[in-house]
Parts: structure tokens; sequence; C-alpha cells
């Protein structure tokens, strides 16, 4: 089989996105979880902006010997003292609360005995004990989150935390879904002899939500050799708009498969046909080339659901990472020992799926029981593509393989 590698088919998509002109727009933190951050964001303060209290207790200057003081005040989290504490006075303080003028020593609140205003430290008080100081995290103008990162809820806290109220992001790119064949049938409709369920569509989208992108449109080409002008309309007054346009059938050699002829009459050029790997090797990538404005990429996948699930993974995900502005196109994987034997014949490059779990605490894959590309059941469980090298045939239980993670893995 002639093809190109999926090593060289990721750097062939990728060095063509490197010319893709990201956007940018303000979006507020409410809307900002699993977005891509696009600016550099700073500490306006140092932080914490004040010396203040890890724990309950009483604020006091220490003088060497002293175990007695008079409370002069009590204040809480967002309370400040207004005065300077003296030598021999304290000041009742709560966890968060900043550090009142004069004082330079926290003793906690299990070590005292309060009687009215009287205070008694018992042990030993130790200058400079129990406080965080101005600055402990960072200083002013220090760099917390850099642009090209994805924002959960700890960036969120991040970027609340100094004060903004929103921030910079890449815009999402656009992406047109579409699905192929003429024995493909929605869910709910009534089975007949010959037909399909379209899972591929809800797998792509689920796929596509995965990574942050709800597809603007969706749409279904028949492979009707009679219909193939007017879906080839549909799809050029759809794509007008789009980023990137992701179909799933009609790239292999038969006689219905049409996505190379759309693909074709949308003035795609192709970058790369047949891949050399195991399962997914139908397969189309192309790109559009507009006068102005960003390309359009084109990447056909195979109609059968595990080979169209493993090319979304391995040059889907790098490509709209790309374009939704991550630093890191590439995840990289995991290298983890097999649960059982693997005997195969791989001439190419074979990924399969399969659960990656935790044993004696190392991580332990296991492939699942079918590598066809046409199984659907083991992707319910599937959280790992396992890489099995060209050439090499016998793989033992316990041996080492690269495993890609496609879902979140507890260990």
């Amino acid at each position: 089989m002639n093809g190109i590698t999926v090593e060289a088919v990721r750097q062939r998509l990728l060095t063509e996105a490197a010319t893709y002109k990201k956007k940018t727009e303000e979006c507020m933190l409410d809307e900002a979880l699993g977005r891509v951050l696009a600016e550099t964001v700073t500490a306006p303060e140092a932080i914490p902006a004040f010396a203040k209290s890890p724990y309950d207790g009483f604020a006091l200057p220490y003088e060497a010997g002293r175990q007695h003081f008079t409370v002069v005040a009590t204040i809480g989290a967002g309370q400040v003292y207004d005065g300077v504490v003296a030598k021999g006075e304290a000041v009742r303080i709560m966890t968060g609360a900043p550090l009142p003028d004069g004082c330079d020593t926290i003793v906690m609140q299990e070590r005292c005995e309060l009687d009215g205003h009287a205070l008694t430290v018992r042990g030993t008080i130790t200058e400079g004990d129990n406080i965080i100081p101005s600055g402990e995290e960072c200083e002013a103008g220090a760099v917390l989150m850099r642009a090209g990162i994805g924002i959960g809820a700890g960036q969120l806290a991040v970027a609340a935390g100094v004060g903004r109220a929103s921030v910079t992001v890449y815009r999402r790119p656009k992406v047109l879904l579409l699905t192929s064949g003429r024995e493909i049938i929605a869910p709910g409709t009534p089975m007949t002899k010959g037909k399909v369920y379209n899972s591929n569509l809800y797998m792509l989208k689920g796929l596509l939500q995965e990574q942050g992108l709800t597809p603007y449109a969706t749409y279904h080409i028949s492979d009707d050799p009679a219909r193939l002008d007017e879906e080839t309309t549909m799809v050029k007054r759809l794509a007008a708009e789009a980023d990137l346009i992701i179909s799933t059938g009609g790239v292999s050699v038969g006689l219905f498969d049409s996505m190379p002829a759309i693909y074709e009459a949308l003035g795609a050029e192709a970058l790369y046909g047949r891949i050399q790997m195991r399962p997914g090797a139908a397969s189309y990538g192309g790109i559009i080339r507009r006068d102005e404005g960003n390309p359009v990429f084109c990447l056909g996948l195979s109609g059968n659901p595990t080979a169209a699930y493993n090319s979304f993974q391995l040059f889907v995900v790098p490509l709209l990472r790309t374009l939704s502005g991550y630093a890191e196109a590439l995840r990289p994987p995991l290298r983890v020992r097999l649960g059982v034997d693997i005997h195969k014949k791989n001439p190419f490059d074979r990924y399969v799926q399969g659960v990656i779990v935790s044993e004696q605490g190392e991580g332990v894959f296991y492939p699942n029981e079918l590598y066809t590309s046409s199984a659907l059941l083991g992707m319910a469980k599937t959280n790992g593509l396992a890489k099995l090298v060209q050439g090499h045939t016998d793989y033992d239980k316990g041996d080492y393989v690269d495993v890609l993670p496609v879902a979140n893995i507890t260990l």
C-alpha cells in the first residue's frame, strides 16, 4: 500500500496551520471556561498585597520574655486595625486579616488564654512566627499565565484573584461536519436490512465538544451519483464560513465514494491520501486556499467508527489545537505496560483502542477485544490508543507501549 506516514500527515497539517491567522476576542470570566488564553496575564500588584494571618490567633509586637499582653482590638478578614500596636499590646486576628501596624508576630489561638482583655501565651513565642508576608506568591509584574493555555477552573481562579473580570481569548475555529453514505439512517428510524445508524455523527460531534467546539452546521451526503452536483452545491454553500471541514465516509476506492470529488469541486488541493496506518488507511487531507482570509482545511475520515475515531485523535485534535491557539499541538503519549499478549501482523503502525487502568500503582493497558476498523462497541470504554510499531508482530504481557490518552484517566 502506498501512502504517507502518520507523522508526515501531522507535519503537513501543522505546517499549513502555522499560516492560519488567529483572531482574538474579549471574554467575560463566566464564559471563559474551555477557551484558550490569547494574552499574557501578569500580577498588577504583589500577591498577597499585604502581610496577613494564616490562622485565628493574636497579632503582637515581639518582645523577648514577654508572655502577657493587653488585647486592644479584634479584626476579621477584610477589616483593618487603624492604630499602631504598642509593646505589650495584642490584636485578636482571624484567618486572612491584614497584619496590624506595629505587629511582627502571630500566636495561634490554641496556645492562648484570654481573660477579658488580658492575654497569656503558653510556651515560647518565636519572633516573626505565623505571618504570610506580602509577595509570598509573587511580586508585582510577575507573569502568571501565558498565551496558549486552556482555561480551566484554576486559570479562572487566578484571573479573578488578580481582579480581572475578563480575559482575551482566541476565537474558536468554525467547523462544518459532514457524514456520507446511502446506508446511513438516523437513530430512532426503524432498522432495515443493509442500513446502519449514523453513530459517527454523534461520535464526531461529541469529540468536537470535548475540544470545546460545536459544529456550526452538519450535513449528510447520500453518495448517490445522481445527487452529486446538488450535494456539492450545498456543501459549497455551507463551507463558506468554515475554517475546517470534517467528513466521515466516502474516502475509499468504492464506486460511490464521493468525498474527494466534492472536495476537489470546492477547490481543495490534496495534501495526502492513503495513510500508512491501521485502521484508518482510507483518508483524505486537503486545503482550500482563499485569495483573502484563512485557508479551509478539509479532513476526510473513514466511515468505519474505530478508524474515524482514531484518525480524529491522531490528526484532527492536533490541527484543532493549533487553530484554537494552544501553544502545544501534540499531546504526549504515556509509556505503560500491556496487560495481555498481543500477537498481530503490523505491516504499518497499528493504533489499538483500549483502556488504561491502575494496577499496583502503575498504568496498565488492556486492548479492546476487536481491532477492526468497523468495531463500534469498544469505544464506550476506550480511554487510550496504543501504538503497535510497524513490523513488530509480538508484544508480550508486561511489555511497554506508547499509549495516547483520549479521555480523562484516573489511575
